[in-house]
Parts: C-alpha cells; sequence; structure tokens
C-alpha cells in the first residue's frame, strides 16, 4: 500500500506546487486578507481538510 501512496505523491505533488509559487495565486491570497506568503500557504494546505470549529485554536 505505501508503493501507491508513494506513487499518487508523486504525481501530484508537482500540481499542488503550481498553486504555492504561482504569483497568480498569491496575489488571489492577498486579495483575501492574507498578509504574507505563509499565510496563504498554511490556509491552501489545511482547506481541503474542512472547517474547523471556533473552539479549536
Amino acid at each position: 500500500m505505501t508503493h501507491i501512496a508513494r506513487r499518487m505523491f508523486e504525481l501530484l505533488e508537482p500540481v499542488c506546487l503550481v498553486t504555492f509559487f504561482a504569483d497568480e495565486c498569491n496575489e488571489e491570497f492577498a486579495a483575501l486578507g492574507h498578509r504574507t506568503y505563509w499565510d496563504g500557504y498554511f490556509a491552501s494546505r489545511a482547506a481541503p481538510l474542512g472547517r474547523v470549529p471556533a473552539e479549536v485554536e
């Protein structure tokens, strides 16, 4: 099973990296209110996990 996960990573990671390094994506993150590159980076990485309740700190 590990080999399947590794292969999926190898295939999909280059696609995901586009969103972290493309100027257009960073401009959109800034327009949404993210002040730094890292704000947008972590928000985009966490977004697929879904909503987090307010109690989580």
